[in-house]
């Protein structure tokens, strides 16, 4: 299901932009490693917190 949705979303902004798929992908990995990145600073915070 989440294959679907993220290819959905590809083809959408594609369609949307008129960016080419190579680029569309290159944008979306680097945002997903750039959310991943603040959620784990988000939860190093929150456990030196506790101490």
């Amino acid at each position: 299901m989440l294959r679907e949705i993220g290819e959905e979303l590809v083809e959408y902004i594609i369609h949307s932009t008129g960016v080419d798929r190579e680029t569309v992908l290159k944008v979306l990995r680097a945002e997903e490693k750039f959310l991943v990145l603040q959620i784990e600073k988000s939860m190093e915070v929150k456990e030196n917190d506790k101490y």
